[in-house]
């Protein structure tokens, strides 16, 4: 099965609880990687939470957008909030 994000959530500044299609809810801070190249863009809040889903990853209204294998090897299990 190839990996790809169902759905996003904004958690805090820079971070996401994403959604896997293997049914996994991840958090990922993305922060680190926002003085690389373009992606210096996304420390614009507005920018930053402009992100939606597309093609089975992130996207963001600049066109940039990050591969679904990365967002998942890079993020960690969400935590489980109890009922």
């Amino acid at each position: 099965m190839n990996i790809g994000v169902k759905s996003i959530k904004h958690c805090r500044p820079y971070e996401f609880i994403l959604e896997f299609n293997n049914g996994e809810e991840r958090t990922i801070d993305l922060e680190g990687i926002l003085d690389k190249g373009r992606f210096a863009e996304l420390r614009d809040p507005k920018i930053f939470c402009s992100a939606r889903i597309a093609f089975d990853t992130i996207e963001w209204c600049n066109g940039l957008d990050i591969c679904p294998e990365y967002l998942f090897e890079h993020s960690k299990p969400a935590p489980k909030i109890p009922h």
